[in-house]
């Protein structure tokens, strides 16, 4: 900060440290168990939402075990949408 204004060397921290403090911005980190409570009611939630078509997703499906290890592969590459499923029977 001021003490930092003829500094040689590069401080520590943030490079736009001044824009942070006067942005008053702050960073709050959360884990999924921070809402362990809330579980039961998601649920519920999340089972109307399908139901009612508010939440959809995607999935790939490749048929049979000999394109499980071209699916793998494109788990890495973006080849797929949403979940990629290797259906082995029909």
């Amino acid at each position: 900060m001021s003490a930092t204004y003829n500094a040689r060397t590069p401080q520590p921290g943030p490079n736009n440290l001044m824009l942070i403090v006067g942005n008053r911005i702050r960073i709050q980190g959360f884990i999924v168990s921070d809402f362990a409570e809330d579980t039961d009611q998601f649920y519920a939630d999340l089972k109307k939402w399908i139901d009612t078509g508010q939440v959809k997703w995607q999935e790939t499906i490749v048929h049979g075990i000999e394109q499980a290890p071209q699916a793998f592969i494109n788990l890495f590459t973006g080849a797929n949408n949403g979940k990629m499923l290797v259906q082995l029977h029909d």
